[in-house]
């Protein structure tokens, strides 16, 4: 089985290609006309014998996920594909994203996007649909799709595992050397719950896949040089530093470059930068903070709200404070369930705990 990483220089968003000599799948589109010619052009690449992509999957309804759909089935010459993201919430997000795209970057006038990416000319309800039935390939090669999660990143993020080559694409939820994308739309107190969210569901991950595991996000590079253990702790790291930065300043400039000092060669700087402007300076003034054209740069220490998945005194080792949900998962079931039940166990553990704070 062959694991093939697309994107183009001017799309932060990546692609996978799944495949073996006869068959293949793809994992996300990517957001710019390019990225989709080309994702169509390495898949043809690869089978020049005209086979077509078995379902492409999407990992969330993020535009820059999705909307390299259209160029991909313009280089593939068709006019359809099955197309799936897991549940029908996931298309309602899609809509969302959809709409605001078309008014803050118009498909008619942007420079990298086509006006055939426009929802008003390619419907993506008529091509994406809700998946509804398991996927296997390869000889019968089963696709765990994981899903459910708490809202984070995405309202609707899933993860795609195959166990046979222990493989977890992560769509945004985990990234390899790439600042995270926090959701723009969000405001305080929301915005930092689902941060928390985010954490917990991270700290899940960390105790649920084998250490082996390989890493292979919609952001950032493909499998590095660090365990699976260590890039799962990365992403926390950013999101707490993140955490107490935002609530501490009312420069979304200062902000980031002290995230980018922090965090070195990262790639998704932009992006960045651009979803944690809606957080600044709401989160700081809601802890007190005066802030007034984008000053000052720090409120004096402040604090972030309390999050469960986050000890109080950092000092002081995290199982003290709340046992990682993975971890909970493997001291109450056997490692001889089904993999499959084992994630929705895990993820219903997880929501359970954050609705109703069980710790």
């Amino acid at each position: 089985m062959n694991i093939i990483q697309v994107r183009v220089s001017n799309d932060s968003s990546n692609s996978w290609i799944v495949q073996n000599e006869n068959e293949g799948f793809i994992i996300d589109c990517g957001c710019y006309w390019e990225h989709g010619l080309m994702l169509g052009k390495t898949w043809r690449e690869k089978f020049s014998n005209g086979t077509l992509p078995s379902f492409i999957f999407l990992t969330h309804p993020h535009p820059d996920n999705i909307l390299g759909l259209v160029s991909l089935l313009n280089e593939l010459n068709v006019t359809q594909l099955p197309v799936y993201v897991s549940n029908s919430g996931a298309l309602n997000e899609m809509n969302y994203w959809l709409e605001i795209w078309r008014r803050v970057n118009p498909f008619e006038t942007s420079i990298l996007l086509d006006q055939r990416q426009s929802p008003d000319q390619f419907l993506y309800n008529d091509h994406i649909k809700v998946l509804d039935h398991p996927l296997s390939i390869f000889s019968d090669e089963e696709i765990h799709i994981i899903s459910n999660f708490p809202i984070a990143e995405s309202i609707h993020s899933s993860m795609i595992y195959i166990p046979s080559v222990e493989a977890l694409f992560t769509g945004d939820l985990v990234v390899v050397r790439s600042h995270l994308f926090v959701s723009p739309s969000d405001t305080y107190p929301d915005s930092d719950n689902h941060v928390c969210n985010w954490i917990g569901i991270l700290q899940s991950l960390s105790c649920t896949f084998p250490e082996s595991t390989l890493i292979y996000p919609a952001h950032g590079d493909g499998p590095s040089t660090m365990s699976f253990s260590d890039t799962i702790e990365t992403n926390i790291r950013w999101l707490t530093y993140m955490r107490a930065l935002v609530f501490n300043s009312c420069n979304t400039t200062f902000v980031m470059r002290i995230l980018e000092d922090v965090f070195r060669n990262y790639s998704n700087i932009e992006q960045s930068r651009a979803s944690l402007a809606n957080r600044i300076p709401q989160s700081a003034m809601a802890m007190g903070c005066k802030c007034s054209q984008n000053s000052p740069n720090t409120c004096g220490g402040l604090q972030p709200p309390t999050c469960q998945f986050i000890p109080k005194n950092k000092t002081q080792s995290l199982e003290s404070i709340a046992l990682p949900i993975g971890c909970i998962h493997q001291k109450l079931f056997s490692s001889s369930l089904h993999l499959k039940i084992e994630y929705s166990i895990l993820f219903i553990i997880l929501l359970i705990n954050i609705i109703f704070n069980i710790f």
